[in-house]
C-alpha cells in the first residue's frame, strides 16, 4: 500500500519536474539568444553627440557663415533642478572631504562624520544656488530667463528619457504579440500566457541624466577666465570646448543670412510633423534658423547628431557607435563683396549738386536690389541700416526697440512705399498693349490734369509744380515741357517714350484715367506686384489700386498711374519690373539659391494665392512672359534709354563712362516719420482702445539735418516737401545683363539723391565682373 502510494507520489512531482525541466531548457537552450539579446538592450545606455551646422557661401564660395571652435559654460544634470540631486550632492561632498582631509575624515566617530558631510553638503548646496546667480550676472540675464534655460534643459531631458523608455517597451510589446501559441495547459504551467508588458515596468535612466549640459553659448576669454578661476567653487560647473556661429561680414547682407535662436515648441512640434530622424529633430535649448537663409535652409543646414551606446557596466564598454554627420553647406546667389560696397554707398550717402559735386555726406536709409537677369539670380539685397550679425543675442533688446533707425527691418523685400514714377513704364506698356492709345500718338501736356473741362491745381506735371512761377515770371507757359531750356519739347504733344523721358504725370494720368482702377490692378499683377516675389525671405506684398475704397475713384486712378495713392510696392518688386522690361516681358522668380538647389521644406510657403482666375502662375514661381505688345516694351526701353542719356531725361545722374544705361526715377510723396511713444522702461503706450501711441516727429533739411535722424529731411525751395527717392533700371541698355531698384527713404528727388548710389552701384558691378564698360 506505502509503494502504491509512493510510486503516485512520485508521479506527481515527476509530471512538474520534466514540465519544469523543459522550461529550462527552452530558456536557457532555445530561447538563450532572445534573453541574451533582452538582456543586452536593458544594459544599454545610448548618448548623444553633437554635429556641426553647415556652411552658407556666397555665389563665389566665400564663407558668409560658418561653426568655429568656442568654450561653453556647462552645469551637471543633477544641478540643474529647482533642487540639486540628493544623491550627488552627497557624492561630491565625500570626494571633497577625501580630497580636503586626504580621506582622514573617515576615521573619526561616526556622529562626527555625520556632522561633517552635513556641512559639506549644505556648503556645496548653497555654492550651487550662488552658481546659478553668479552666471546669471555673467550673462546679463534674469532670474526668469536663467530659469527658462533650465526648465528647456530638464524638459529636453525628460523628452529622451520618456523616448527611450517607450522603445523599450515598444520593443516588448512586439515580442510579446509576436510570441508563439502554446497550449493552454502548457502555457500556464511555463508561465507563457503572462499579460502584456506594462509601460510603468520599462522606466530607465539615460545618460543625459548624469552628463552636463549648456548654460552659456560662446562666451568670451573674459568670461573664460573668471569662470575658471572659480570652478572648485561651483559643484557641477565646467567649460567643454564647442562651436559657435560666426559670421565673417559681420553686418553685411545680415537681413539676408538671418539668425540662430533657441527652439521654440513650435519647432519641435513641426520637426515631429516633418516625419524627422530623432538624430536630426531639434531638441529643447538647440539653436535653430529663426530667421532669413538661416531659416530657409534649416534642415539643409541642420546636421544629424550621432550616438554612442554603451554597456551599463562599469567599463562602459562601446557596443554600438553611429557617427555625427556635419550638416550641408549652402551656396546663395548673393555676392557678398558687392553687396558690402554697396551698403557702404547708404553708410555714406552723397548729395550732389547739378555738376555732379559732392554737398553733403551723410547716412542714409533705404534698400537696394541688384539681380543677374541671365538667370533671375539676386547678386546683392540691401537694406540699411544694418546690425552685426555676431553680436544680436546681446544688442537684440536694443535694436527691436529702435523706432527711429528700424535695423531689424528688412527694408529690400518689406518696405513698401509709393513707387512714383518708376511705375510709369507699366502704365504705358498696358496703355498701348490694350489700344488705348497708340506707340507713336501724342498727348498734350497743358501741365496740369485736366478731367473732362476741369483743371486741377494738383496731380500737375512736375515741371508746373517746381517751375511754374519762374517760368511765369519770365512770361513763359509750363505747357509743353518747356524744361530744360536747352532740350524744350518741339510740340508739347508727348509720345510714350518721350513722356518717360521727362516723366510727365499729365501723361500719364490721362492713360491711366483711360484704364480706370481696374485696369492699372490688372497690369500692375502682371509685372509682378500685389504679391511676394517669392524669394524666400519674408515680403510684403505691397498695394494695388483696387484696394481703394473711397468715392473718387477716377481721381484714385490718376494719382494710381503715376505711382501715388493707393499703390504700393517693395524694392524687390520693383527691381523685378525693371528686370521684366529688360528681359523683353518675360517675368521671372528671383533666386536666392542657384538655379536647380533643392532645400527641405521647413515650413509652408507664404506666397499669397490669387483670386483671379487668368492671372498668371506668379505664386508657383513659373518664368512666364507677360502679354504685352511688343511695340509696347521696344518703346519702354527707348524711353528709359533717353532717361539717362538725353539732356531733357529725368536721370541723367546716372551716366557710366563707358557703359549705356537705362532707367527710370521715382519721387514718392511721403507722410512724415512716426514713432512709437515709450514709458521710461521702453515699454509702448497705448490708447484707452490698446492700440500703440505714435508720436509725429518734424524733419529736418538739407541745412539743418536732425543730429539724431540724419536721413530724415524735407526739400524744395521752402524745405516742406517730403518724398521717398527711387531709381529702377538694367544695363547695358542695348543687352541687358543686370537689373536694379534703388530706394532712398526721405531722399527727395531720384534724379538728385538714388541716382548717385545706384551710378556707384553699377560702377561696382563692373568691378566684379557682373558689366563690362564698351570699347
Amino acid at each position: 500500500m506505502f509503494e502504491r502510494r509512493l510510486k503516485i507520489f512520485l508521479g506527481l512531482l515527476f509530471v512538474p519536474t520534466l514540465l519544469l525541466l523543459g522550461r529550462t531548457m527552452q530558456v536557457q537552450i532555445f530561447q538563450r539568444a532572445d534573453w541574451e539579446d533582452e538582456a543586452m538592450r536593458m544594459m544599454r545606455d545610448a548618448e548623444r553627440t553633437a554635429t556641426v551646422r553647415g556652411r552658407i557661401l556666397d555665389t563665389r564660395g566665400r564663407v558668409i557663415a560658418e561653426d568655429i571652435p568656442s568654450i561653453d559654460v556647462c552645469v551637471d544634470f543633477r544641478a540643474i533642478g529647482r533642487e540639486p540631486d540628493a544623491k550627488w550632492l552627497r557624492t561630491i561632498s565625500i570626494n571633497r572631504l577625501d580630497a580636503r582631509t586626504a580621506r582622514q575624515w573617515r576615521r573619526r566617530p561616526l556622529d562626527d562624520r555625520r556632522a561633517l558631510l552635513g556641512e559639506e553638503i549644505d556648503l556645496a548646496k548653497g555654492q550651487v544656488r550662488q552658481m546659478w546667480q553668479m552666471l546669471a550676472r555673467i550673462s546679463d540675464s534674469s532670474a526668469d530667463e536663467m530659469d527658462e534655460i533650465r526648465h528647456s534643459i530638464l524638459h529636453r531631458v525628460e523628452m529622451q528619457r520618456r523616448y527611450v523608455w517607450y522603445n523599450k517597451f515598444r520593443a516588448a510589446r512586439e515580442r510579446y504579440e509576436n510570441r508563439q501559441p502554446t497550449g493552454a495547459w502548457l502555457s500556464w504551467l511555463l508561465d507563457d500566457s503572462s499579460s502584456a508588458p506594462e509601460l510603468d515596468s520599462f522606466d530607465v535612466t539615460v545618460a543625459e541624466q548624469s552628463a552636463p549640459h549648456v548654460i552659456l553659448r560662446a562666451i568670451n576669454a573674459e568670461t573664460r577666465n573668471t569662470l575658471g578661476k572659480r570652478l572648485e567653487e561651483c559643484p557641477g560647473l565646467s567649460l567643454l570646448p564647442s562651436t559657435d556661429r560666426y559670421y565673417p561680414y559681420g553686418q553685411v547682407a545680415c537681413h539676408s543670412i538671418g539668425r540662430l535662436s533657441r527652439v521654440s515648441r513650435e519647432d519641435l512640434e513641426l520637426d515631429a510633423a516633418l516625419g524627422l530622424d530623432e538624430l536630426k529633430r531639434s531638441l529643447p535649448n538647440d539653436l535653430v534658423g529663426r530667421t532669413g537663409i538661416e531659416a530657409i535652409a534649416e534642415l539643409s543646414l541642420r546636421g544629424s547628431r550621432g550616438r554612442v551606446e554603451r554597456s551599463l557596466g562599469d567599463d562602459g564598454t562601446i557596443l554600438e557607435r553611429k557617427v555625427a554627420i556635419p550638416g550641408a553647406d549652402v551656396r546663395t546667389t548673393l555676392d557678398i563683396e558687392l553687396q558690402k560696397e554697396i551698403e557702404d554707398l547708404f553708410a555714406h550717402g552723397k548729395v550732389e549738386d547739378h555738376n555732379g559735386k559732392v554737398i553733403d555726406v551723410y547716412p542714409m536709409h533705404g534698400a537696394a536690389v541688384v539681380i543677374d537677369l541671365s538667370g533671375g539670380e539676386v547678386r546683392a539685397l540691401v537694406s540699411y541700416p544694418t546690425y552685426d550679425l555676431n553680436t544680436i543675442d546681446e544688442n537684440y533688446e536694443q535694436l527691436q526697440s529702435d523706432d527711429r533707425n528700424l535695423p531689424l527691418f528688412n527694408r529690400a523685400t518689406q518696405d513698401t512705399l509709393e513707387p512714383g514714377s518708376t511705375i510709369k513704364p507699366v502704365v504705358g506698356i498696358g496703355a498701348i498693349t490694350q489700344g488705348t492709345v497708340k506707340v507713336d500718338e501724342g498727348i498734350e501736356c497743358t501741365g496740369y490734369l485736366v478731367l473732362g473741362k476741369q483743371k486741377f491745381r494738383f496731380g500737375r506735371c512736375w515741371v508746373a509744380s517746381k517751375f511754374e512761377r519762374v517760368l511765369k515770371a519770365n512770361g513763359l507757359s509750363v505747357a509743353h515741357h518747356p524744361v530744360p531750356s536747352y532740350a524744350p519739347h518741339p510740340t508739347g504733344f508727348l509720345t510714350f517714350a518721350d513722356a518717360l523721358e521727362r516723366s510727365c504725370n499729365v501723361y500719364f494720368e490721362v492713360l491711366a484715367d483711360k484704364l480706370g482702377i481696374d485696369g492699372l490692378t490688372w497690369w500692375y499683377q502682371r509685372f509682378g506686384l500685389g504679391r511676394p516675389t517669392g524669394i524666400g525671405l519674408p515680403e510684403a506684398s505691397g498695394r494695388l489700386p483696387s484696394s481703394y475704397r473711397g468715392n473718387h475713384r477716377q481721381m484714385a486712378a490718376c494719382f494710381a498711374g503715376i505711382g501715388q495713392g493707393s499703390v504700393a510696392a517693395t524694392p524687390i518688386q520693383m527691381a523685378n519690373v525693371a528686370a521684366t522690361i529688360a528681359r523683353d516681358g518675360v517675368w521671372q522668380r528671383p533666386l536666392l539659391f542657384p538655379a536647380g538647389t533643392v532645400l527641405p521644406p521647413r515650413r509652408a510657403s507664404t506666397t499669397v494665392p490669387s483670386d483671379d482666375e487668368d492671372e498668371p502662375a506668379i505664386e508657383r514661381g513659373d518664368r512666364f512672359r507677360v502679354p504685352a505688345a511688343p511695340e509696347a516694351l521696344a518703346a519702354a526701353r527707348e524711353g528709359m534709354d533717353r532717361v539717362v542719356n538725353s539732356p531733357a531725361g529725368t536721370g541723367t545722374r546716372l551716366r557710366v563712362n563707358g557703359l549705356h544705361v537705362a532707367g527710370k526715377t521715382g519721387t514718392a510723396q511721403a507722410a512724415k516719420f512716426t514713432i512709437y511713444q515709450r514709458d521710461e522702461r521702453g515699454q509702448i503706450l497705448r490708447d484707452e482702445n490698446g492700440r500703440p501711441r505714435r508720436l509725429t516727429l518734424d524733419p529736418g533739411t538739407d541745412a539743418a539735418p536732425l543730429a539724431d535722424l540724419p536721413w530724415y529731411r524735407a526739400h524744395g525751395e521752402d524745405g516742406s516737401e517730403l518724398s521717398h527717392a527711387w531709381y529702377i533700371g538694367f544695363a547695358p541698355a542695348d543687352h541687358p545683363r543686370i537689373a536694379f531698384c534703388v530706394l532712398v527713404e526721405y531722399g527727395g528727388s531720384g534724379g538728385a539723391t538714388a541716382a548717385p548710389i545706384a551710378r556707384d552701384l553699377l560702377e561696382a558691378c563692373i568691378r566684379h565682373g557682373y558689366l563690362a564698360r564698351s570699347n
